[in-house]
């Protein structure tokens, strides 16, 4: 009867190490996205300036949209400048048409902007709200919620400068 339980213990002990072992090599296959291979997106490198009535306009958001509502971002420095990431990883926008939204209360979700929204999070969803204008947006409709701006990305041009107008009139 010992001899029967200390069988059993072992064997019980050698399926928990089994079991650990064999959860430990399927877990290490499924790494945070170290491995991704961005290389096989295409990403085109995308920088601009973007201007209001011939001022650099700093702190604004721009956002490169694809039809499904993916998309890329970058935000204005204090001359306007801007570069387009993918994520936060890595830089790039991939090749297609894109809408081009630009929009100084919007977030880019990795940094708490100052006035940003705070349901910023679901570009799409918000869209669809159609709320009330928020007063601290400087960037006339035309060039964010209703945008028209079209962009079709690829190799062949990777700088963007759009100067905009107060008034919403067409670039």
């Amino acid at each position: 009867m010992i001899v029967l339980y200390s069988a059993i213990k072992q064997a019980a002990a050698l399926t928990l190490v089994g079991c650990l072992a064999l959860t430990l090599a399927t877990s290490t296959g499924c790494g945070s996205g170290d491995d991704a291979d961005y290389a096989s997106i295409g990403l085109v490198p995308i920088t601009g300036t973007v201007t209001l009535d011939g001022q650099p306009l700093e702190g604004a958001v721009v956002m490169f949209e694809a039809p499904d509502t993916t998309f890329s971002y970058g935000t204005t420095n204090a001359d306007g400048n801007y570069e387009i990431k993918f994520n936060s990883e890595v830089m790039g926008v991939p090749p297609g048409d894109k809408i081009v939204r630009i929009s100084t209360t919007a977030s880019t979700g990795e940094v708490d902007t100052e006035g940003a929204d705070d349901d910023d999070d679901d570009a799409a969803a918000r869209r669809k709200k159609k709320k009330k204008r928020n007063p601290n947006e400087q960037v006339p409709e035309a060039y964010n919620e209703d945008s028209q701006i079209k962009a079709t990305i690829s190799d062949s041009q990777t700088v963007y400068d759009f100067a905009l107008k107060a008034d919403g009139s067409p670039l």
